[in-house]
């Protein structure tokens, strides 16, 4: 099984520039390569930030532009979105039964589950896991198939990844998410958004992938607690999923070559049409 993700689109109103940058631009082209390149592709799931201030109107403009997508689209919810007026424009947004935005869906490959982390009731960019979500998580990893492995998707990690000024705003209460791993069983593998920088690695043994945003990133700075932004390229992932693990590759969509074969002697100087290739 293939699928791709996109994270962090920060859509605003029609009209308006973030950062200088226009989101739905951003999401179209990325949009476009999707669909030319990956037509085998389960599905695309959107890790959450849809919308940068959590407007219906944003939200209006992001099923506009996303609609274009040939695969299904999962919606997630991040720290800047908001539920109700996501669900004003999309309604067949998931919903667990209390109000939250999460879902199992069990595929032959692995099974997928998504959590919302966004914590709208203190209105703060921090994520959070109440006791109804960690209940939520419970009984999807009960339920689980253990036949096929298990991918976890969730706003905001819950590890510093040494970034002071993300770190600031992680998962709140990671011990209790790790309580339900330890009580049914650990994922496959975890990914996040949130960051707006590519990163990867383990924590306490699973694997994880925190995806580059869409829109704007996140600049790579150890120290300042600030956020500090950056107009450094966006990028999606495609994952391919098989019997013998997982393979992520991480692509920039914006990129428009040249490309050119390394073997091609002509071109080792300096490349040029005469030496493009495939």
């Amino acid at each position: 099984m293939k699928f791709a993700i996109l994270t962090d689109t920060h859509f605003v109103e029609p009209g308006r520039l973030l950062y200088g940058l226009d989101p739905a631009a951003r999401l179209a082209a990325a949009i476009r390569v999707i669909n030319r390149d990956h037509r085998d592709i389960a599905f695309t799931i959107v890790t959450g930030d849809l919308a940068h201030w959590g407007q219906p109107a944003a939200y209006a403009a992001f099923r506009r532009v996303v609609r274009d997508l040939v695969a299904p689209v999962i919606l997630m919810m991040g720290n800047h979105d908001r539920r109700a007026a996501l669900r004003a424009v999309f309604p067949e947004t998931d919903d667990d039964g209390r109000g939250f935005v999460q879902s199992v869906r069990t595929f032959d490959a692995a099974t997928i589950v998504t959590l919302d982390t966004v914590d709208e009731e203190n209105r703060t960019h921090a994520g959070i896991l109440c006791p109804n979500r960690l209940e939520f998580l419970d009984r999807a990893l009960a339920e689980a198939a253990t036949d096929r492995p298990l991918l976890l998707f969730q706003h905001h990690p819950p590890f510093d990844i040494g970034l002071p000024s993300m770190d600031r705003i992680r998962l709140q209460n990671p011990e209790a998410l790790w309580a339900v791993f330890e009580k049914r069983r650990r994922p496959d593998h975890m990914f996040f958004g949130h960051v707006h920088r590519p990163v990867a690695g383990t924590w306490r043994g699973i694997p994880f992938h925190i995806q580059r945003a869409t829109s704007h990133q996140v600049a790579f700075d150890l120290v300042s607690p600030e956020i500090p932004g950056s107009l450094e390229p966006p990028d999606y992932s495609l994952v391919d999923v098989t019997r013998e693990g997982i393979v992520i590759h991480q692509r920039p969509f914006l990129h428009d070559g040249p490309v050119w074969w390394l073997h091609d002697k002509a071109a080792q100087d300096a490349p040029d049409t005469a030496a493009l290739g495939g």
